[in-house]
């Protein structure tokens, strides 16, 4: 028998057809049920599919569908007269009317999917934007996705860039150097056109390095992108102390060249090399600067010596505080001069016996490069002693930086992390220009170094000139024609001397603090209020540390034609000045229903009318709104991507890389200590490693050794 097909007759505005779109499944369930009325049947839930607290998949049915599933057993139940079981009667005939809704997302409502893309710019996740936007629209059946379409929006992101990622890139550069003269970008390839490294700068970055680009602190940092290059930033101090970005570099090897190369556009790029540079000990960054940076004073980061004292210096001394209190003191400390150093250290080493170390022997040998002592005399010498304002900067960025990033991603998010960088400063800049700093004392000069010195620098002046005040005292005064000596003490029982040149107006203390951090010391404060002076001499006033609007370059002068900002895109301006006008009336008017009512009615005729002449589909508006996200078209690829590089920062797996022994004696210095049998020494080893075993053993030997001959 061929199957029936029933189409009931009703009108056309309630016949549901195949394809049909609904605001929402309530609104689909409500025209069905409509329907079933007038044509007269009913309907029963059959099945539901749900994907994240979002209905995917909903299966209405007759309730007439199917048949009983006991038709045999009813068959000789009612043969025996139902005396098996009581009747029972069912209404199911077997009917075939059903219909499915099925949930239906392009990866989200086009007005939902920029703020999915605005969501992953900030770096947050698929399930928190999830999360906001049903808060934020007030159900989960309103957000109009599920996280794995917010996944796919992030797919199909990398997607899009996938293979042009570094020409849209370059592209993008190209046309800010074309926006701004100041806009300095180079890039090198090899013979297959792959990128191989990259360097740019803009006239912010030009202008703050001429401002506050004395000492530059360089290091490099891994997992920034998927390529794994080698992000190398120049980081330096500003005004407030807070780290600023000079310029920034990728590379791909670690080698001289590849180093030489990247401080060639430096010093090109600024048009004066910087006066310090403090890196790690890798020696292609020392030959690169040796080659380069020849009028440049290198200095070593001290913290990655220091870290590496552990695995160098015996088991015996790693538990010694006698010996990392002395040993830190000769070399942290700045006040020593060369020939005190040298015999501290020369104290120290034999004290411990360690003059057989070769370590020792060459951190020694080049403790020009990194002992304080040597960089007395060396202008704001003290500033940056470490790379620790690098390591700063670098954990900072890897805030904004996502180790599965192309270029393009990577370029995007490196934009944005500036952005939060300067507007910090500004912040900064603000607070300085309105908050009164609190005083801690009725001197005149501290309330003129107040309105010299921005709030972070002021903070340390004021420790100088409180201690000055209150806890030094003369010890001893001697004067000629022009010049007065004074020998103050301090709190720490530590005196020096502090001339006075009356005819210069000048001021010398032999803890040299002004010439190391660029302030003036508690010394020369006391001798300040002494002297009864209101106001801290002007020449005293031109340090690095003052307020920005008093500052001045430390790389001669700054020309005021040199751009700060490149032009901003006018679609993306206009685009955040809609959402921001959207939500400001909306906010307005939500407390009035009528209000809200006509406000949205009015927003859906306009985008209506609007619309009506400039038809898109959604594939063309969701690349437009992609290309929007990354701020660049996809162009024609002359440079390629390079191909994942390996570095000594990157392993391929966790359980592939090998452990440093620095780490392994901290890991060592976690675990509980336990006692030996052999030596019955407490420690972290036991009778089969045992260190004291081992050279009882080879003592032997060398006695069995040395009795046969």
């Amino acid at each position: 028998m061929e199957e029936v097909r029933v189409v009931h007759a009703c009108s056309d505005q309630l016949n549901p057809v195949v394809g049909q779109r609904f605001q929402s499944l309530e609104f689909a369930i409500a025209f069905y049920d409509v329907y079933t009325r007038v044509v007269g049947f009913d309907t029963s839930k059959q099945g539901v599919r749900k994907v994240d607290e979002v209905t995917t998949w909903y299966y209405v049915v007759c309730n007439r569908e199917g048949h009983k599933k006991s038709i045999h057993d009813d068959q000789l139940n009612a043969r025996s007269g139902f005396s098996m079981k009581r009747q029972r009667l069912s209404k199911r005939c077997g009917c075939k009317a059903s219909i499915s809704f099925k949930y239906f997302s392009d990866n989200g409502h086009p007005g939902y999917m920029k703020f999915i893309l605005d969501c992953s710019k900030a770096n947050i996740g698929p399930t928190l934007t999830f999360k906001v936007l049903k808060e934020t629209l007030g159900g989960f059946d309103l957000v109009g996705c599920t996280v794995g379409d917010i996944r796919n929006a992030s797919r199909d992101i990398k997607a899009y860039a996938h293979g042009f990622d570094v020409q849209m890139v370059l592209d993008d550069m190209a046309k800010k150097k074309e926006m701004s003269e100041s806009y300095t970008y180079h890039y090198e390839v090899n013979e297959n056109n792959q990128l191989v490294a990259l360097f740019w700068c803009d006239g912010l970055m030009k202008r703050n390095y001429h401002m506050f680009g004395d000492i530059v602190a360089f290091d490099t940092t891994y997992n920034t992108n998927r390529y794994c290059m080698i992000f190398c930033p120049f980081t330096g101090k500003d005004n407030h102390g807070s780290p600023v970005t000079f310029a920034v570099g990728l590379l791909c090897n670690e080698k001289t060249g590849a180093f030489g190369w990247l401080f060639r556009r430096f010093v090109e790029c600024m048009g004066i090399a910087p006066k310090m540079i403090v890196t790690d000990q890798d020696n292609g960054m020392r030959s690169a600067i040796e080659e380069v940076l020849v009028g440049t004073r290198h200095r070593w980061c001290m913290w990655h010596i220091m870290h590496k004292l552990s695995t160098k210096i015996p088991n015996r001394l790693l538990r010694d505080e006698a010996f990392k209190k002395e040993f830190s003191a000769c070399v942290w400390s700045d006040l020593l001069e060369p020939d005190e150093f040298e015999e501290e250290w020369k104290r120290v080493v034999e004290s411990h016996g360690l003059e057989d170390f070769d370590w020792f022997n060459s951190l020694y040998e080049h403790r020009h490069f990194w002992i304080p002592t040597y960089f007395r005399d060396f202008p704001m010498g003290s500033m940056i002693r470490t790379t620790s304002i690098s390591e700063s900067e670098n954990s900072f960025y890897k805030r904004f930086l996502k180790p599965r990033a192309n270029i393009a991603e990577f370029y995007m998010n490196f934009n944005h992390a500036v952005e939060f960088q300067r507007n910090s400063r500004t912040a900064l800049d603000y607070h300085d220009a309105t908050a009164l700093p609190i005083l801690a004392t009725t001197l005149p000069f501290e309330k003129h170094a107040s309105t010299l010195y921005t709030d972070t620098m002021f903070r340390k002046i004021q420790e100088e000139i409180v201690e000055g005040n209150d806890r030094c005292r003369v010890l001893g005064f001697s004067s000629t024609e022009f010049v007065d000596t004074y020998k103050p003490g301090d709190s720490n029982r530590k005196s020096y001397l502090v001339t006075h040149d009356r005819s210069a107006e000048s001021y010398y203390c032999e803890c040299k603090l002004f010439g190391r951090h660029g302030y003036l010391c508690r010394h020369i404060f006391f001798i300040f209020r002494n002297n009864e002076l209101k106001k801290i001499p002007e020449k005293y006033c031109q340090s690095r540390w003052v307020k920005t609007p008093l500052a001045k370059a430390v790389h001669g002068e700054i020309h005021d034609d040199i751009p700060t900002r490149s032009a901003v895109d006018d679609r993306q301006a206009v685009s955040k000045q809609g959402i921001s006008m959207f939500y400001g009336f909306l906010r307005r008017f939500e407390e009035d229903i009528d209000l809200l009512r006509a406000f949205v009615g009015g927003v859906e005729e306009l985008g209506k009318s609007l619309q009506a002449g400039n038809p898109t589909t959604s594939a063309i508006e969701k690349r437009r709104m992609i290309e929007e996200f990354y701020g660049m078209v996809r162009p024609e690829v002359e440079v390629h991507p390079p191909d994942v590089v390996k570095t000594k920062g990157q392993a391929s797996s966790s359980k592939s890389r090998l452990i440093s022994k620095g780490e392994k004696a901290l890991k060592d210095a976690s675990r509980p200590q336990r006692r030996c049998k052999a030596c019955d020494e407490m420690g972290h080893h036991d009778s089969r490693n045992c260190p004291r075993l081992k050279e009882m053993e080879m003592e032997k030997e060398l006695g069995k050794g040395k009795s046969t001959m």
